[in-house]
């Protein structure tokens, strides 16, 4: 028998036959298996982008663990604080131990520090981790990032086609006040606090998450906390190119994403984060915003007993002399 007859009568015949015979069945699995092999290796992509969170930390004990919790649940790979409390003050290992000890969180020691810490924290987090991730936040411990419920996680909504050539997203404050409280309440804000003011002129304000590996760190010439002064194409949350170095967009878009700022949760916690000072100012200059706060405050409530307890609660605790 020699080899054409072989392969007309044998195995290998009637496997080509069963080909041609199912030609075009076969060409269908072929594209939908190149079509599902795309399909995984985008959603592969989408997965593995990594996103970090920068943030400064001054007497907020209190709020961490939330702040912590919620961005591990929405998708961020790291937290990176800088420990602004004083030599003698908070320790945030308190509150936030596990997480620590899991490496999700990264401290580094900023405590003490007066001038103008939260600048050179920003600097040194993008200069130490833009290189090891696609995404870097920059928000304060009373800001929780919504994104539309279009996305899933963070990574969903950073890998959206309209934010392909932006450099950073800025996303607008939206201010959820609680005028009515006096006193601290010991439920988490978010669940304390569920009312945004939309007519607030703040929520013009924005803060930056910026694409990692960048030439130039983003920070550098910083002038304020919410943008840098570099010339990076810079997008709103709906994708729309905007003013890369304003901390300001306005009108506020809220079209895919929002940032929940829960700046006056009560009268006395306002007046301590009004009172602890803020970390893109000296302390010196600040002292000067202390004393005039302090009068204002006297004037405003001078009827109010119960107020102006509060107010001298927390004042006198200083060596300041506030009547100056």
């Amino acid at each position: 028998m020699n080899k054409t007859t072989l392969y007309k009568n044998g195995k290998i015949h009637n496997f080509f036959v069963f080909i041609k015979n199912n030609e075009k069945k076969f060409k269908n699995i072929i594209i939908l298996s190149f079509l599902f092999i795309i399909f995984v290796f985008k959603n592969i992509k989408k997965e593995n982008i990594k996103i970090c969170l920068c943030a400064i930390v001054k007497n907020e004990n209190l709020y961490l663990r939330e702040f912590v919790e919620y961005y591990k649940k929405i998708g961020y790979n790291k937290i990176i604080l800088y420990d602004n409390n004083e030599k003698n003050g908070e320790n945030l290992e308190e509150v936030i131990k596990d997480y620590i000890l899991k490496d999700f969180v990264q401290i580094f020691d900023f405590r003490g520090r007066k001038k103008k810490p939260q600048f050179k924290a920003f600097k040194d987090c993008y200069q130490m981790n833009s290189k090891f991730f696609d995404w870097l936040s920059f928000f304060d411990i009373d800001e929780f990032l919504e994104i539309d419920k279009k996305y899933k996680t963070i990574q969903d909504f950073l890998n959206d086609k309209i934010f392909q050539s932006c450099k950073s997203i800025k996303i607008n404050w939206l201010l959820y006040n609680n005028d009515n409280s006096l006193y601290y309440d010991k439920k988490n804000i978010q669940e304390r606090i569920k009312y945004p003011d939309y007519n607030s002129p703040d929520n013009i304000h924005i803060k930056s998450t910026v694409r990692g590996n960048l030439t130039i760190n983003y920070w550098k010439g910083m002038r304020n906390p919410h943008s840098s002064s570099l010339n990076y194409s810079s997008c709103s949350s709906s994708g729309k190119n905007i003013r890369f170095n304003s901390p300001f967009n306005a009108p506020p878009d809220y079209t895919n994403a929002k940032l929940r700022h829960y700046y006056y949760k009560s009268f006395e916690e306002y007046l301590l984060k009004r009172y602890r000072g803020r970390a893109d100012m000296t302390e010196n200059s600040y002292n000067k915003k202390r004393r005039k706060f302090y009068k204002e405050l006297i004037s405003q409530n001078i009827h109010n007993k119960e107020k102006l307890n509060i107010i001298n609660k927390i004042f006198n605790k200083s060596n300041i002399n506030f009547e100056k």
